[in-house]
């Protein structure tokens, strides 16, 4: 019978590679843990958001002002609810979603519910708020806030001032929302920092992007 040896070193070689792989492994296991965690955690804030724009609607609260009208800027914040100027002298007021989307006083969201089931307290209350406006109102209301969601993909570099300039809804709307809010079109304005100027209907960056 033929017994043979591993040698110490090659028993410290076996030893070490065993050790890396379960370190390996343990590392990516953590890995994985942190980016569940990280999920969980980026949605129970959006959850938190989206609750918190529903309660500034229904509780009626006092909007942020978009405008800054002493040196006429606007600075734009995902979560916060914003003045959005006013349809048929009635105000318009929202929030832009971080997981996308506008909640706004007019068209509010709300949480679905199962098949089958009726209608939640607070579904029936968007749905009383969404129909107390008329078809035209919120048809006006929706092209205001999709003028200000194309200035904060412009203040986020997601949008260009070509494809602004291109855009045949933002043309026509954005002077009529500008007046509402109070941004004074015939001097610069900034965006979050960046500066513009709009004029013959075009609008134009004065500074250079990074």
């Amino acid at each position: 019978m033929r017994i043979s040896f591993n040698s110490i070193g090659s028993l410290g070689m076996t030893s070490t590679f065993q050790a890396q792989q379960q370190q390996n492994s343990f590392n990516t296991e953590i890995d994985k843990a942190d980016s569940r965690l990280e999920k969980i955690e980026a949605s129970r804030e959006k959850y938190a958001e989206f609750v918190q724009s529903c309660n500034a609607i229904y509780q009626e609260a006092t909007p942020t002002q978009l405008v800054d009208k002493q040196t006429n800027s606007i600075n734009i914040t995902n979560g916060v609810y914003y003045h959005l100027g006013s349809v048929n002298g009635k105000p318009l007021n929202g929030t832009a979603l971080t997981g996308g989307g506008f909640n706004s006083n007019f068209s509010p969201m709300f949480q679905g519910s199962a098949p089958g089931t009726g209608l939640t307290p607070e579904q029936a209350a968007a749905l009383k708020r969404h129909r107390s406006y008329s078809q035209a109102e919120r048809q006006e209301a929706n092209e205001f806030v999709a003028v200000f969601m194309s200035l904060s993909r412009l203040a986020e570099g997601k949008k260009s001032v070509d494809s602004m300039n291109d855009d045949a809804m933002f043309a026509q709307h954005f002077p009529k929302f500008a007046k509402g809010i109070g941004l004074d079109l015939s001097k610069p304005f900034t965006i979050n920092g960046k500066s513009f100027t709009y004029s013959q209907g075009t609008l134009q960056m004065t500074d250079t992007e990074d």
